[in-house]
């Protein structure tokens, strides 16, 4: 079932970094927000519906549609992705791929070059990204739309995007502490925390499966527990796989994250051994990456806070070859799972099956 998400308000997600009012002043926000997000959203209405939500907790067994903690049950989730409603049609979009530049009032691709009158001392001997432009070019801040990604997975420059501004605003406000024994203000502990107001045209995009959920309702979405409605979708957007159709049987593609993912070497799996990811012998050419997402949270079952981990954040561009083409299968997953997280889901690659490594696939 695929369902937008709006707010009844606005929304704060609170990116990972560690925050303490009096020691900090700003709370950032981090959007769209992490499949985590909407994973926890979605167990927590599961188990309202259930009538069990209270006893969750204290029970410490996985249920046996949404799990436990860090075991994920029958729940396959695809998303949050944004999107905007234009002549009364949805259109997803994606934060603009790192290979996207912008020279003047154009937008240009980056691309592999081999070819550089200089050497650099980039590891494993990958390659530069580099523009076949005379201009000078800077780094390209908007939205991606649905009808461009077949150009730009194509290899073609995007005409089309989608300015922050025309989907939300950030909207700061200010709080102090409270002291919660005493119920009262603490001195000196002014902060401010930035929300999330979207436009009227603009809602989360989530495909969920694997479990029974209303057609309609409320959800506790994002910090401070945010009140969201979602509604099915009457009319269901084609699957991310459907854009990769083009290139399958091709020996050079790359890979574009929509969804942030997780690799125990950092932005690579560990000893940049790719095969773990596609089943097959693969050479990385060269990648765009921007700085990584520091995503943690709060584990409401156990009481505790979530260890903080590294993230490539989505927009991120992986540039691949292989001497023999090779098919991407529909499932496709680009991303690992901690071995700790594995080991509570029957060894599968959990993270994958809950939102992470979702991607577009494209030729260069």
């Amino acid at each position: 079932m695929q369902i937008a998400i709006k707010p009844i308000d606005v929304w704060l997600f609170r990116d990972g970094k560690p925050f303490t009012a009096g020691e900090d002043h700003i709370a950032e926000s981090t959007f769209p927000p992490s499949p985590f997000t909407l994973q926890g959203a979605i167990r927590t209405k599961i188990l309202a519906d259930k009538g069990v939500l209270s006893q969750f907790a204290s029970q410490e067994k996985p249920d046996p549609d949404v799990g436990y903690s860090d075991n994920f049950g029958n729940l396959r989730l695809c998303g949050p992705l944004l999107m905007y409603r234009k002549n009364n049609e949805w259109e997803r979009l994606i934060p603009m791929p790192a290979d996207v530049v912008k020279a003047g009032e154009h937008y240009k691709l980056l691309r592999p070059n081999s070819n550089l009158p200089f050497m650099t001392n980039l590891p494993n001997y990958l390659q530069l990204l580099w523009a076949q432009t005379p201009e000078r070019f800077k780094e390209a801040k908007a939205w991606l739309p649905e009808s461009e990604w077949m150009r730009y997975l194509q290899g073609q420059a995007p005409e089309k995007v989608v300015k922050q501004e025309d989907l939300y605003t950030l909207e700061p406000r200010f709080g102090i502490a409270i002291d919660r024994a005493k119920g009262t203000t603490q001195e000196a502990m002014l902060y401010q925390s930035r929300f999330i107001r979207l436009k009227d045209e603009t809602a989360l995009w989530a495909e969920i499966d694997g479990v029974s959920l209303s057609e309609r309702g409320f959800l506790r979405f994002g910090g401070e527990g945010r009140a969201a409605i979602y509604e099915a979708l009457s009319k269901q957007l084609p699957p991310l796989s459907q854009f990769n159709t083009a290139v399958h049987d091709v020996k050079r593609f790359k890979v574009v994250l929509v969804t942030p993912a997780w690799f125990s070497g950092g932005w690579q799996p560990k000893g940049g051994d790719w095969s773990k990811i596609f089943g097959s012998q693969v050479r990385l050419v060269a990648a765009a990456i921007p700085q990584p997402l520091l995503l943690g949270g709060f584990d409401i079952a156990k009481g505790i806070p979530k260890p903080m981990r590294a993230f490539v954040p989505a927009g991120a561009v992986y540039f691949f070859e292989a001497d023999e083409p090779i098919q991407i299968p529909d499932n496709f997953c680009f991303t690992e799972t901690p071995e700790d997280v594995r080991l509570q889901n029957n060894g599968k690659n959990a993270w994958g099956e809950i939102g992470f490594g979702k991607v577009l696939i494209g030729r260069w």
